[in-house]
């Protein structure tokens, strides 16, 4: 195995010298880091990451800890979306990525603190944004580097960096289109009611829903979890409501509305002649659904892209400025969609045949 000293023998200058071609920090001619560093790469030469961090302070590594809190966390689009954006940025920084896991979100808080203590990180990507859980104030109490992926939920905490998709817009263009479609009863099936993403889209949907002037029966609103079994449940518990039955259903994410689609299916339903069905996040499998998803397409891969860019400015520039990013969702129409009145047209076919 190569070391210093054979690097510098090949690039004829002082072990020394290669030392502060690794480390970053000293001034060293162009021509004589590029020399250093051809010699390292012909003799496969790899410095000491652990003797680096502690010769400049910074690990070049960012940390993640996941909220790992539902069964279908890992189904979900919208986590190797993150990941893939987040990956990316950090490999074109020259960064790596580490990730840990908690039991829930308020053990998140200490895995943070662990890997922030222990130097394994210069600076944490943080998912959560729950309503009864203090992480950010906690976070600034550390003093660590971070950027939140979503929206805060209070605003004194605007004065942080954050990146977020749209969520009210997200939700009303979804409910616009089921009302465009002549849609009056629409049920809302939203994720975990206790994070801040649920509450926005809730509140954008009933916004929609009283701008439009039609009532909303609280018992349209429920919550899958993002789980396939919670839209599941959510059609089950619906399903005695007769005339106030919903003909539409807008789940928070695709895989509940894959569950929607196979409570549909047991109960007998044609989907979208009787009910239509819509998802969120634009998911490969929203494509190869019976029938095929119309869904919002959310842009998670760029929300982590820019999550870790932010990041790595902070943690390389410590007077930069706080910035926040809203990213655009755009409505991606299939065919679990359709006009209300097919649905208005077979009951009345079908009392007419009685």
């Amino acid at each position: 195995m190569a070391t210093i000293r054979d690097v510098a023998r090949k690039a004829d200058v002082h072990p020394s010298t290669v030392s502060r071609v690794f480390s970053g920090k000293a001034s060293i001619s162009t021509a004589t880091r590029r020399r250093v560093l051809d010699a390292a790469d012909s003799l496969g030469f790899q410095p000491n990451a652990i003797a680096v961090s502690l010769s400049t302070q910074k690990t070049k590594t960012i940390g993640m800890v996941v909220p790992h809190v539902f069964e279908g966390f890992f189904d979900d689009s919208f986590f190797p979306q993150l990941m893939r954006g987040m990956l990316d940025a950090a490999y074109q920084h020259e960064f790596r990525l580490i990730i840990s896991g908690c039991q829930g979100h308020q053990d998140e808080i200490s895995q943070i603190r662990q890997i922030m203590q222990s130097s394994q990180a210069d600076g944490i990507v943080v998912m959560s944004s729950r309503l009864d859980v203090d992480t950010i104030e906690r976070l600034l109490e550390l003093d660590t580097p971070f950027v939140l992926v979503g929206h805060p939920p209070k605003k004194q905490f605007e004065a942080i960096s954050w990146v977020d998709a749209d969520n009210r817009l997200a939700t009303r263009q979804a409910i616009e289109h089921l009302i465009s479609l002549g849609h009056r009863k629409i049920a809302y099936v939203g994720g975990d009611p206790k994070t801040f993403t649920t509450r926005e889209r809730q509140l954008a949907y009933e916004d929609v829903m009283n701008a439009a002037g039609l009532k909303i029966n609280p018992k349209w609103i429920d919550y899958g979890y993002f789980d396939e079994p919670g839209g599941y449940t959510a059609v089950q518990r619906m399903k005695g409501l007769g005339s106030e039955n919903p003909t539409a259903f807008y789940a928070a994410n695709d895989l509940m509305a894959v569950g929607i689609l196979r409570a549909a299916s047991e109960l007998g339903l044609r989907v979208p002649e009787d009910i239509s069905v819509m998802g969120t996040n634009n998911s490969y499998l929203s494509q190869h659904t019976t029938p095929p998803l119309t869904t919002i397409q959310v842009p998670y891969a760029e929300i982590g892209k820019k999550a870790v860019d932010l990041l790595i400015t902070q943690i390389t520039h410590q007077d930069k400025a706080p910035s926040n990013y809203l990213e655009d969702c755009q409505l991606v129409v299939r065919a679990s969609t359709g006009p209300v009145v097919q649905a208005h047209t077979r009951a009345q076919s079908e009392r007419a045949q009685a």
